[in-house]
């Protein structure tokens, strides 16, 4: 594991390992991350045998996430990040219960904090995303190819970051089709649409790359001068380009994109929300339910049917008029 446990029990550490082996083979990103929430709350209670940690400790523990801490970095945790360390806590101590290495479960009752919904927030206008696939363009085949990519797919990021050629492939239909590894190292197939293929090839060619679909071709899908793949903090930094030259007042990251492909598909009510969600590479539905939430919730809301309004109008709009 990339962090070391720090447990003093030889128990304790045995069980926490198998909690993580559980973990890693999901991911063994999710697995080391784990394991720094867990060196972080076992260091915060003094390294407490495992039996001896109360309900009063792990609720110290989440108050003390929720309060600034200067020898912390960052000083102030977002609620998010809160509650994904409280919910790594909430797991470990639901496993060792289940497995019987504790007679009952302190955290059990220990909840998570409710994040504030800012997807609405970070959706752009087709006006605003033309302007960023605009200045994509005027930059380089490079960040018009990532932009549209991500415009087009509703990948992350580190979706992108990873895909390699042999991803892409012809389906049965003979559409252009690649498959994205996402969270969990879950796989799902998208289809690349024609516009979203010209700019690959296009791409392709001017660096001097097949475009020819191999699946034996083990290289990066857009190389850096290295022939490696982009970092997800590279791309990252290239699409923020492209937004800053753009002269949109939005401070638009690459999840943005994201959301506004899933929210534009939501807005379709002749799409197929399962469709989406597999599309997404959403765990819940329920995610996937929030973009449809935003996306029509406002055409019909519960003000369209307040009663009195339209006679309240009715009276200050004429009384305005006369």
């Amino acid at each position: 594991m990339e962090n070391q446990l720090t447990v003093t029990n030889n128990s304790d550490a045995q069980i926490i390992g198998m909690f993580l082996d559980t973990k890693s083979r999901r991911s063994r990103t999710t697995a080391d991350v784990y394991s720094g929430v867990i060196n972080e709350f076992f260091k915060y209670v003094e390294y407490k045998a495992f039996s001896a940690i109360t309900y009063a400790d792990l609720v110290d523990y989440s108050n003390y996430l929720a309060h600034p801490d200067p020898y912390r970095d960052p000083v102030v945790l977002a609620v998010s990040t809160q509650n994904r360390k409280i919910a790594t806590i909430k797991s470990l101590f639901k496993y060792a219960f289940k497995i019987g290495y504790i007679p009952f479960n302190p955290a059990e009752p220990l909840e998570t904090q409710r994040v504030d919904h800012k997807i609405a927030q970070r959706i752009l206008s087709d006006d605003e995303l033309l302007a960023i696939i605009l200045a994509a363009q005027r930059k380089s085949l490079a960040h018009l190819l990532m932009v549209y990519f991500l415009a087009c797919t509703g990948c992350r990021e580190s979706e992108l970051a990873q895909l390699m050629w042999r991803n892409f492939f012809i389906g049965p239909g003979g559409e252009i089709c690649v498959s994205i590894t996402g969270k969990g190292n879950k796989t799902r197939v998208l289809k690349i649409v024609p516009s979203l293929w010209d700019i690959i090839v296009a791409y392709r060619e001017a660096e001097g790359l097949t475009s020819k679909i191999d699946p034996r071709n083990k290289s990066a899908f857009i190389p850096n001068r290295f022939g490696n793949n982009y970092s997800r903090q590279t791309i990252w930094k290239m699409v923020k380009e492209c937004v800053e030259t753009s002269g949109i007042s939005k401070n638009a990251s690459p999840h943005w994109l994201r959301h506004t492909y899933a929210t534009s598909v939501a807005q379709d009510e002749t799409a197929n929300l399962w469709r989406l969600q597999h599309d997404m590479g959403h765990a819940a539905i329920s995610t996937t339910q929030g973009y449809v939430h935003i996306a029509r919730g406002m055409k019909d809301t519960s003000v369209d049917h307040v009663g009195y309004l339209h006679q309240i109008e009715k009276n200050i709009f004429s009384s305005h008029e006369s």
